[in-house]
């Protein structure tokens, strides 16, 4: 009894006793942006030219690996036309795990105190909603939730009888948004209306990036399977048909499939740090995020 009354005394003791708090200390950022300038043009459809260039600077290549490539956020996936316009770029991609992104892959790896200039340029469709007579853009660049960006500048091409949140800026002629020294996963909206009354946009564009993606990546697969089936077929016939066969026959290579394991090179972004598809989680993905806007889709569903 006595016993018990002790184990009782140290199991409320432990309880009410505080515990010390232990310090966590954060994990230092890997890039940087020193610069980001995004520009943007206006088709007669109501869709739009964007043009983004971006100065990355990498601040550690130890801990993750050098950076070889990045992922950018883009408003949503009705998008085409994606064109690399710096010699850093090797190939621009959409890129669509876990949101909407393009996909940037760099020529070569940059190591730790080294910047990187990106330039590229997307048409992005459905990106306006009918409000009291007037088109209304609302955009959202893409933010980094783990990345800080230094300097951040938006120019909208002017157009007559529009009204923005923005500032006319009379070197450019254009509307434009300037911002400094923007937090991990701060974002910033500018906004543009076009009255009905003189703007008729149509922007109708339903060919999602998703699909294509999808529908490449199952084609290819399905083209390299039925490959595979037709080739084993072939084999088959071939080791059983009762025609002479001469040891040119036999020994030119054709008696087993390869079928590769898809194991990818080590290192940060594009080759990942393992050989499974962890893109996301790399430290040169990007980190980015972008608000989702598909305004004509969702007039579409209301109909």
């Amino acid at each position: 009894m006595e016993r018990c009354k002790k184990i009782c005394f140290l199991l409320v003791f432990s309880i009410l006793l505080p515990v010390p708090r232990l310090k966590v200390s954060a994990a230092e950022p890997l890039d940087e942006i020193e610069k980001e300038t995004i520009w943007i043009e206006m088709e007669s459809d109501g869709s739009m030219n964007i043009t983004y260039e971006i100065d990355w600077k990498v601040l550690d290549s130890t801990s993750e690996g050098p950076l070889s490539w990045v992922k950018i956020g883009i408003p949503n996936e009705y998008v085409e036309d994606l064109t690399a316009l710096s010699d850093s770029i090797k190939k621009i991609s959409y890129y669509g795990r876990g949101g909407e992104y393009v996909r940037v892959d760099l020529k070569r790896e940059y190591e730790a105190g080294e910047t990187v200039n990106m330039k590229f340029s997307i048409h992005q469709h459905r990106m306006y909603e009918k409000v009291s007579g007037k088109y209304k853009y609302s955009f959202t660049p893409g933010w980094f939730d783990d990345i800080s960006i230094k300097e951040l500048n938006i120019f909208w091409e002017y157009a007559g009888d529009t009204v923005s949140n923005m500032i006319f800026d009379d070197k450019e002629e254009r509307y434009a948004a300037h911002y400094e020294y923007l937090r991990p996963a701060e974002r910033v909206n500018v906004q543009v209306f076009y009255p009905e009354e003189y703007y008729k946009f149509k922007d109708d564009y339903d060919r999602s990036a998703v699909q294509s993606y999808s529908y490449v990546k199952v084609t290819a697969a399905a083209s390299g399977v039925a490959g595979i089936i037709l080739y084993a077929v072939f084999l088959y016939i071939r080791r059983n048909s009762k025609e002479l066969k001469d040891s040119y026959e036999r020994n030119r290579g054709l008696g087993s499939v390869y079928v590769s394991s898809g194991r990818r090179r080590r290192g940060r972004g594009g080759g990942c740090a393992c050989a499974c598809a962890c893109a996301c989680a790399c430290a040169g993905g990007g980190r980015a995020g972008c608000s989702r806007k598909d305004f004509v889709h969702i007039k579409k569903k209301e109909v």
